[in-house]
């Protein structure tokens, strides 16, 4: 209920910068509207690729250093279920006991490797974003656009408010391309 409250307030709030800027502005200017898919210049610009990268090789890293870890849970939760009825109660709650020891440690050392990656991936991403809101900043000027809104999906389904824009109005690939040069500079 409260995504459709702010959704129709954002509906309404641009439909009033339309009425009123077309009846204010008319004279001086028409209003002029673009979309960028963001997620979209970051999966396609160089910049965005190569954070993309870096991430995913600190990733997989994290991964073949987790995988002796669980291998090796998996090989006592094994031994667990097949010899625990012939061990003796005391050697089968050690087991157990020293199983959950085990899980407790790799999911600890899974959490901090998460909270390492989200960390990563701020410090990678914000002189990127920080690049990518110039260039459409600077783009919207030299184009003299009235407004650029991110196209995250269109539909009822949008997050954003979105519903319909017209294919004409996405700038996404000017985006990607000044993205690219200012940063090769």
């Amino acid at each position: 209920m409260k995504r459709f409250v702010v959704a129709a307030i954002f509906t309404l709030s641009v439909f009033g910068l339309v009425a009123v800027g077309g009846r204010a502005g008319a004279a001086e200017k028409a209003l002029s509207i673009a979309t960028v898919k963001v997620q979209e210049v970051l999966a396609k610009s160089a910049v965005g690729q190569s954070a993309q990268k870096t991430l995913q090789t600190k990733a997989d890293g994290f991964q073949k250093d987790f995988q002796k870890d669980q291998d090796e849970l998996a090989e006592l939760q094994k031994q667990i279920e097949m010899k625990s009825s012939v061990w003796s109660p005391d050697v089968r709650d050690e087991k157990e006991r020293e199983y959950q020891r085990k899980l407790r440690a790799l999911q600890t050392r899974s959490d901090d490797a998460k909270y390492e990656l989200r960390q990563m991936e701020k410090k990678v991403m914000a002189p990127i974003l920080k690049d990518l809101n110039e260039v459409i900043d600077e783009l919207g000027k030299k184009k003299a656009y009235t407004l650029i809104m991110v196209d995250e999906g269109k539909g009822l389904a949008s997050r954003v408010g979105l519903i319909y824009a017209d294919d004409s109005l996405d700038i996404t690939a000017q985006v990607i391309k000044e993205l690219d040069a200012r940063t090769k500079k």
